[in-house]
């Protein structure tokens, strides 16, 4: 059966290799050549399997089972609004912001859409580097997961709470870096699958409910301390506010904010970015957060 090919105009500034070849935030894409020699990002999302490519101001892409993700990468990459009004507000506060809008024009905050996967690739996070979570998180897909396959590109989809609890030994099994990690992905597993009452995290997306529930909600699963919470209240909750701090955003925010200051700590630091950016939070992080970090920052 021949894949159909599928596009998506462009109405605003962007530039898919600039977004995905940054790779800070949802570790699934990888760059892959097709038989002709021609480039695509391929990754999963909801289940299937997608090659994406830019032509000028339009997406091309194909999809396992011919379906039509249109709407899912619409809302992934945030197409539905209007990202330059983010970007000019942030601008006008200060000249940091002014000068890492210049820098990073091209950086998103992607509105990811299974926040069970979020979850687990950013437990990973606490204890691997970004390469090592892309291998951890692509480990336990290849294990678990269900077979897809696109133009002879064979990938696998993330597998649900339910299915690594039902096949937890092999969880085990995987060597993802620390014995610790597997026992945090099972607890998790079982928090989100089958706890009482299950921590429902599709319902925590939901615009009704606030940042401060949904992390406090997060909080109370193990393995998820304050910096992986707000990564998901902020990549897969659609949580603006969340001001995720790790070392690198620390790092930045002492050099361009307090030099010569002492800098807040713990959530004192997350309540200060809150306070200075507002609902830009989470995009502002994340640009502190590509001024600090020490890898590649463009294509």
């Amino acid at each position: 059966m021949d894949t159909t090919t599928r596009r998506l105009p462009l109405t605003q500034p962007f530039n898919l290799d600039g977004t995905l070849d940054l790779n800070t935030q949802d570790f699934r894409w990888k760059r892959w050549q097709d038989g002709g020699g021609v480039n695509w990002h391929s990754g999963v999302l909801q289940g299937h399997l997608i090659h994406i490519r830019q032509d000028d101001g339009v997406l091309e892409y194909h999809a396992s089972g011919n379906a039509d993700c249109s709407d899912v990468l619409r809302s992934y990459f945030r197409l539905d609004g209007d990202t330059e009004i983010t970007r000019n507000e942030l601008a006008s506060l200060d000249t940091t912001m002014a000068q890492l809008t210049g820098r990073f024009p091209h950086m998103r905050v992607l509105r990811q859409p299974d926040p069970w996967e979020t979850t687990v690739a950013f437990i990973c996070t606490a204890t691997t580097s970004i390469k090592g979570t892309k291998t951890r998180v692509e480990r336990i897909a290849s294990q678990v997961g269900s077979p897809l396959v696109l133009a002879g590109d064979k990938r696998w989809s993330f597998p649900s709470p339910r299915t690594v609890l039902e096949r937890e030994q092999c969880v085990k099994k995987l060597r993802l870096g620390l014995d610790r990690e597997s026992k945090i992905l099972g607890a998790a597993a079982r928090v989100c699958g089958d706890g009482t009452p299950p921590l429902n995290l599709d319902t925590l997306a939901q615009p009704g409910v606030p940042y401060p529930e949904a992390r406090w909600q997060l909080l109370f699963s193990r393995g998820i301390g304050p910096k992986v919470a707000d990564c998901i209240s902020l990549f897969a909750l659609d949580k603006p506010e969340a001001f995720p701090v790790d070392r690198w955003v620390r790092e930045a925010v002492k050099r361009n904010y307090f030099p010569d200051g002492k800098l807040p700590s713990g959530d004192d630091l997350v309540r200060w970015g809150q306070e200075r950016f507002g609902r830009a939070a989470g995009y502002a992080s994340q640009l502190l957060f590509l001024d600090g970090y020490p890898g590649p920052k463009t294509p």
